[in-house]
């Protein structure tokens, strides 16, 4: 106790030292005051024992703050002749006294900072599910997982020691201040000087490392970036011998990263030898001014001076210290703004105050005037008007990117029409509750979605009330039971990477039974056996006539063999209705369709 260092992290290993050791960037936050209003408001009901923490802070840096003072009345003790059983018990006390307080201190902070953090992901993660999928589509998902992950880690280790830490500091700072005027006014403005120069030393280092830091940090991004898109992609790398000119990138910007991070670990590593040299300096300087004051008798007690030298030591380290945590602080704010913008962002919009409910619907659907666009300035889809009758089968086909999907994410309401509006059993999608609305469609998306659980749950993900014979039954429906009865554990497995041990087709196949088994009366099928054999292809077919019977269907397809039995084809291009008929009038019409029958059919 009597040497500061033993309640602060060793030299070179500071806050700063920390936080560059791990290459992060010191950013400052746009609002900080806001911010942290904010972190406050929205952890109300999870932070129980900050209190404590804040009076176990005020001790721990009490017992900083005595131990010297007691230390100087050891000496003048000795110097006198006087019996020190009592200031050493008195010593011994206070370093007890310390352990035990950083020990509860820890204790405490370890509990409340992950119960605060558990609940701001519970309340991040709940905003998340709710957003559009507009939100998704706009930004990458790499982006988004660093805002839950790496954001909220930032949170959690300010939460749990930067905090603790800049509370210990200003009380410690505070009490050492307190107790240095008390001893000499003198002296204590004399230590001004080192602090000073403290001051200088950091602001000169931290401008430096800061834009160094910075820099490594995007070259790490970088490098990052290219071994994900070189892994993910190794296959295609592969197949066109691109392995040489894929390696050259990776050493550009592994050579890149090495560069700048030495360049900012140099200078990283200037701040904490060169804030020691001055900090013994101003020690050497203290210990010479106090003894000329002694021997002038302008000091009298020599215990005093002991006293006031490791005041001298406690004053000046922690400026540095709170410096550097302040910054890890200001980087861990700045990730809290990122987190709440997510927050701020708009939830799928809400039922409307009398929502309808949705029950048993027909399926009979009017597209009137219906215009959509990602963006204002750009439209996908332009003047859709469409009747379709309850138990129509209909097939859309056209070009990529002419607006197929677009119409299918309008019909769940995945997206609202920017104009028009859309009917179902007369009555707008956005009059009904969404749920119910969901509930109302059966879909097998063009990109499989399975989830690391065993396939019975996979398949029974709308419908976890279904039966294992009602499962087996869609499988079969689907043509998938056969290859699900020679897994390992049969429907029993689990998928443990999503599916990705299975082949495309399979897990199409999978999906296909989830909708099968929801029942849903609308049913959509987005490309649904664009990766199976044409075999299977057309057991599919054959279940599809089955589930589609007496139900309003969409099917989307490239395939056209696979669509001709709709009652209904629609041809879309450049996000308009350019055809529409069944297979016979539409070959009659010899027009869009046609011509792409015939070329896939050998005809042409």
């Amino acid at each position: 106790m009597s040497d500061s260092r033993r309640s602060l992290p060793p030299p070179g290993m500071g806050g700063m030292g920390r936080a560059m050791a791990r290459g992060r960037v010191v950013e400052k936050p746009k609002n900080m005051k806001g911010t942290l209003r904010r972190l406050w408001d929205i952890t109300r009901g999870s932070r129980k024992g900050l209190g404590w923490i804040l009076l176990l802070s005020a001790l721990a840096s009490g017992a900083s703050v005595l131990s010297p003072y007691v230390t100087g009345r050891a000496i003048t003790a000795i110097s006198n002749g006087d019996a020190l059983t009592f200031v050493l018990l008195a010593l011994a006390g206070l370093y007890l006294c310390d352990w035990l307080i950083k020990f509860l201190q820890s204790f405490f902070m370890a509990s409340i900072g992950q119960r605060i953090i558990s609940h701001i992901r519970s309340v991040l993660f709940g905003h998340v599910r709710n957003l559009p999928l507009s939100f998704f589509d706009s930004r990458r998902h790499g982006e988004l997982m660093s805002r839950l992950t790496n954001d909220v880690d930032n949170i959690s280790t300010t939460i749990s020691s930067s905090l603790t830490m800049l509370m210990t500091y200003f009380f410690t700072i505070s009490g050492v201040l307190a107790s240095m005027l008390m001893l000499s006014p003198l002296l204590t403005l004399v230590s001004f000087v080192g602090v000073i120069l403290i001051f200088i030393l950091t602001k000169i280092v931290t401008t430096r490392t800061r834009k160094l830091f910075k820099a490594q940090q995007q070259s790490l991004g970088s490098l990052n970036g290219q071994i994900e898109e070189s892994i993910s992609g190794l296959q295609v790398v592969k197949a066109f011998c691109r392995e040489e000119e894929m390696e050259a990138d990776f050493d550009e910007k592994n050579v890149r990263l090495c560069k700048v991070s030495i360049k900012a670990l140099i200078w990283s590593g200037y701040l904490m030898p060169l804030m020691n040299v001055i900090n013994n300096l101003c020690y050497v300087m203290m210990a010479v001014i106090s003894a000329l004051l002694y021997v002038h008798g302008d000091i009298r007690d020599i215990g005093v001076i002991t006293s006031f030298l490791l005041y001298v030591r406690q004053f000046t380290r922690p400026f540095v210290e709170i410096a550097n945590v302040y910054n890890n602080f200001q980087t861990a704010v700045a990730g809290c703004e990122r987190v709440f913008e997510i927050m701020d962002e708009s939830p799928e919009p809400p039922d409307k105050e009398n929502a309808l409910p949705l029950v048993s619907p027909r399926g009979d659907i009017v597209m009137e005037h219906v215009d959509f666009g990602y963006t204002p300035d750009r439209l996908v889809l332009r003047d859709i008007n469409l009747t379709i009758p309850a138990g129509t089968q209909v097939a859309i086909v056209g070009p990529t990117g002419s607006g197929k999907t677009t119409i299918i994410n309008l019909l769940t309401r995945f997206y609202d029409v920017t104009g028009g509006r859309i009917l179902l059993d007369g009555h707008d999608l956005r009059d009904y509750r969404m749920e119910d609305l969901r509930d109302a469609f059966g879909v097998v998306l063009q990109d499989t979605s399975l989830f690391a659980q065993t396939v019975r749950e996979n398949i029974a993900y709308g419908q976890a009330e279904a039966t294992m014979e009602q499962i087996r039954t869609a499988a079969e429906m689907a043509d998938a039971d056969s290859f699900i009865q020679r897994l390992p554990k049969g429907y029993d497995t689990v998928l443990e990477q999503g599916g990705a041990e299975l082949s495309q087709g399979e897990r199409q196949l999978i999906t296909i039974a989830r909708a099968i088994l929801t029942n849903a009366p609308i049913m959509i099928l987005d490309e649904a056996t664009s990766s199976v054999d044409t075999v299977t292809e057309q057991k599919i077919r054959r279940a599809m006539v089955n589930i589609c019977e007496n139900r309003t269907s969409f099917l989307i397809a490239h395939r056209l063999s696979t669509i001709r039995d709709s009652d209904l084809i629609l041809v879309i291009e450049d996000g308009q209705i350019a055809e529409k008929g069944s297979h016979d009038q539409l070959m009659q019409l010899n027009g869009k369709y046609a011509r792409m029958f015939k070329t896939q059919s050998g005809q042409l």
